[in-house]
């Protein structure tokens, strides 16, 4: 990303921190699903990376109390801070993650959950292409993206007082990425959940494989 982008991302995501932590419910029935639905084909002690882990809730908890030996990844200091004291047991990087360098086939799972929303979307296919060698062959790419193209700025997220940026593309747009890649898709497809404020939102539910 460049400078002015993500200083725009860490900047708001340290500010509005606690307040999105509050938003996210342990619970959620379509994240647990998922994850659950994922699991069927990890293997035990699985290595598992999460690309804009957050405070780590639900996701990176629910991963590292499965047993997965968890990366998280996130841009702000704050966000980690939160991960590190609600999931003891993974381990935690600060960084940009279009600046990540892994081993070719280090995961068994990336998972990355209303983050790569915030790359700009001409970024998307280096940083799938990153995500794909990582994984190891026949690994899983689990992942919320989006069914509608957007790029822009908010100058007071949810009111929250700190600016956002987002980037990125429609459904149809992210499904041909994902093949051109060299993904396998088991789906790719709208689900809709409750939104802040009371207002449903519908994503784009990705679960895609490396081939074997």
């Amino acid at each position: 990303m460049t400078g002015s982008h993500k200083r725009t991302i860490e900047a708001g995501y340290d500010r509005v921190a606690d307040q999105y932590l509050s938003t996210k419910d342990p619970e959620d029935p379509l994240t647990l699903a998922a994850l659950e639905d994922m699991s069927h084909v990890l293997p035990e002690n699985a290595a598992v990376l999460d690309l804009g882990c957050g405070a780590g809730v639900p996701v990176t908890r629910w991963l590292a109390r499965r047993g997965y030996i968890v990366t998280g990844v996130d841009v702000s200091a704050r966000q980690l801070e939160l991960a590190r004291r609600y999931v003891l047991e993974a381990t935690f990087i600060r960084s940009d993650m279009t600046e990540l360098a892994f081993e070719p086939e280090t995961f068994d799972a990336v998972v990355a959950f209303h983050s790569i929303i915030h790359v700009p979307r001409k970024e998307h296919p280096a940083l799938l292409a990153d995500i794909h060698s990582w994984l190891k062959p026949g690994g899983t790419f689990l992942a919320i993206l989006t069914v509608t193209d957007f790029e822009g700025e908010d100058s007071n997220w949810e009111g929250w007082g700190a600016a956002m940026r987002w980037s990125h593309h429609d459904a149809e747009t992210n499904r041909s990425m994902l093949r051109e890649t060299g993904f396998e898709l088991r789906y790719a497809e709208p689900r809709t959940n409750p939104g802040t404020g009371g207002s449903d939102e519908t994503w784009l539910w990705v679960e895609a494989r490396k081939p074997n």
